[in-house]
């Protein structure tokens, strides 16, 4: 059992999403977080209602005030095919106080569960 603010191993603070890391793991250069489980939604897609991976790359003082540098977070998608929303109308978009915190200031690369990149930060909005 771990605090629900996560654990660090190596340089990778791993991590549920709902609550904001302190500065205690403000050495990390790499956050790995789910609670959001990213969908994506586009009725004009045949993607639409897939499951995908997001990763992000932010600035860290963005996360960490003292700190510099560059910090990915990489966005678990479920993993549990049958316990996610495959219809915009039923889903529901969870808040992590991480994403509220890098939000305009990111590059961003969308990723199927099978690999294939579908997309950059333009498509945030569907995804998360």
């Amino acid at each position: 059992m771990i605090s629900s603010l996560g654990m660090i191993l190596e340089d990778t603070l791993l991590t549920h999403g709902h609550t904001m890391p302190t500065e205690n793991y403000s050495q990390v250069s790499r956050i790995i977080m789910g609670h959001v489980h990213p969908v994506f939604f586009d009725e004009d897609s045949i993607l639409n209602g897939q499951r995908v991976w997001v990763s992000i790359k932010t600035q860290k003082q963005n996360i960490f005030p003292s700190e510099s540098g560059d910090l990915e977070i990489i966005i678990v998608p479920s993993f549990n095919r049958y316990f996610y929303a495959t219809k915009k109308k039923a889903y529901k978009k969870s808040i992590s106080p991480i994403i509220e915190k890098i939000k305009g200031e990111l590059s961003a690369k969308i990723v199927t569960l099978d690999g294939t990149i579908i997309g950059d930060e333009s498509l945030l909005s569907q995804v998360i």
